[in-house]
C-alpha cells in the first residue's frame, strides 16, 4: 500500500491501513531528520542554534514586558507620591487651624456634639482635679486643671 506524503487528510484510510504504514513513515521521518542534519552541516547551520535563538527571543520579549511593567509601576508610584504630598499638605493645613488645636488639646473633634463636649468637660475636670491627686502632685494637677478649664472656656466662647 502506498500513502502519499503530501496528503494531509488521513480520514480516507482505515486504522489498519494507517497502522501498517506507520513503521514506513517513522523510518522515512528518521531518514529525513538525518538528511536535514547533514544538510545543516554542509550549509554551516548548527542545529542547536534554533532552540537557543528561540529562547533568546523569548527572553528579550519577557525583558521588554518587564521593562514596560517597571515603567508603569514607576508612573503609578510617582502618582501615589504626588497624592500623598497633596494629602499631607491638606492635613497640615487642617492641623494648623487654631480652633482644631484647641479641640484636640482636650481630645475632641471640632465637629463634636454639645452633649459630648459637656461629658468630656466633666470627665477631664474630675480626672485633673487637684483634690483627687496626692499632695506631691497637687501643683502639677492644679496647672493641668486650669489648662483644661481654659480650653473648655474658649470652646464655650467659640460655640457661644
Amino acid at each position: 500500500m502506498m500513502i502519499e506524503i503530501d496528503e494531509l487528510d488521513f480520514r480516507r484510510y482505515s486504522p489498519a491501513q494507517l497502522a501498517a504504514a506507520r513503521p514506513s513513515l517513522e523510518r522515512l521521518a528518521d531518514i529525513t531528520r538525518r538528511n536535514l542534519r547533514l544538510l545543516d552541516g554542509v550549509l554551516g547551520i548548527q542545529s542547536g542554534e534554533a532552540p537557543l535563538r528561540r529562547k533568546h527571543e523569548l527572553a528579550r520579549i519577557e525583558l521588554a514586558e518587564a521593562r514596560t511593567q517597571i515603567e508603569t509601576m514607576r508612573h503609578d508610584l510617582a502618582t501615589a507620591r504626588a497624592w500623598i504630598d497633596q494629602l499631607q499638605g491638606r492635613l497640615a493645613a487642617i492641623e494648623d487651624d487654631a480652633e482644631d488645636k484647641l479641640y484636640r488639646s482636650v481630645g475632641l473633634a471640632a465637629t463634636a456634639h454639645t452633649v459630648v463636649i459637656a461629658a468630656a468637660r466633666r470627665a477631664l475636670l474630675q480626672h485633673h482635679h487637684p483634690d483627687r491627686q496626692p499632695p506631691e502632685m497637687k501643683a502639677a494637677a492644679t496647672a493641668s486643671f486650669q489648662a483644661v478649664c481654659a480650653a473648655f472656656q474658649k470652646i464655650k466662647e467659640l460655640r457661644g
